[in-house]
């Protein structure tokens, strides 16, 4: 991932929509990207009645109200027939080899996310292609503090999306490490927080500062320090530091639909 050049964004033409294509539009590349708009119908031995019986036409206005707006803007439209709308985003994302997806999302069933449509971190954990998440109280704010947890070493795809989300503005940046039971920082997670910090400083121009945590759920700790620091954007592994609780509840999941905080899921590549 070198740039959101490519990024998918599903539609329900909700405020869902408007707040990812919002957002999609704030770290998309200036030149030669595109925007791929994805509408998934019930397939025709569906009993369920589509929604939105006229999404030709309301994709085309998207299209149209993008690219007039944005000219250096590309907006291919997709519609796909499928029961499982999880699997439909999956199978567009790696036919157009997505650099993001942005998932608008408003529903919360924490208690039991096995109801949710869509589960953007088994997406993002799936598909290795980095998944945003955003709630409507995002729309209108500028994304100005990013929390990043550092847990061992720190792979590119990490570095990379905190590049491409200071070329769009100066941001804070908070790098997170954990403490073990004996409140002493693992070395490795030292040495990678130490190196970033260095690298973050001399490349990025951005400011940085580094806290430790401590706690036994480190999704929880994340979320905690996030509220308490006003963060507007998470950058964690998909499960590894989303998951909440062990029926499989994620830190978008808890977040209320005015919630301005955004979770940038990334999945490092195992070679």
């Amino acid at each position: 991932m070198q740039s959101f050049k490519k990024i998918l964004v599903p539609v329900d033409f909700t405020l869902n929509t408007d707040v990812a294509i919002n957002k999609a539009l704030e770290l998309i590349s200036e030149e030669s990207s595109i925007i791929h708009l994805l509408y998934v119908k019930a397939p025709d031995y569906s009993f369920k009645k589509d929604p939105h019986p006229d999404y030709e036409r309301k994709l085309k206005q998207w299209k149209d109200a993008i690219e007039e707006y944005h000219s250096s803007v590309i907006v291919r439209l997709s519609i796909k027939k499928s029961g499982s709308i999880q699997n439909a985003i999956k199978e567009k994302a790696e036919e157009i080899n997505a650099d993001l997806i942005v998932i608008g999302q408003t529903a919360r069933h924490h208690w039991l996310p096995v109801l949710k449509t869509v589960l953007p971190m088994r997406l993002a954990a799936s598909t290795n292609i980095p998944v945003l998440t955003v709630k409507p109280g995002a729309l209108h704010t500028k994304t100005k503090t990013v929390v990043v947890p550092i847990t061992g070493e720190v792979p590119d795809i990490k570095i990379q999306a905190l590049q491409q989300l200071c070329n769009k503005g100066i941001l804070n940046i908070h790098l997170v490490t954990f403490a073990d039971e004996k409140n002493l920082l693992p070395e490795i997670s030292a040495s990678a927080i130490l190196k970033l910090y260095q690298l973050l400083r001399a490349k990025l121009h951005c400011p940085v500062e580094y806290a430790v945590m401590h706690g036994r759920n480190r999704a929880k700790a994340i979320l905690y320090y996030a509220k308490k620091n006003n963060a507007d954007i998470l950058l964690v592994y998909p499960k590894k530091e989303t998951q909440l609780s062990w029926w499989n509840q994620h830190i978008p999941d808890v977040l209320p639909a005015d919630s301005k905080m955004q979770v940038l899921a990334v999945q490092p590549v195992v070679h």
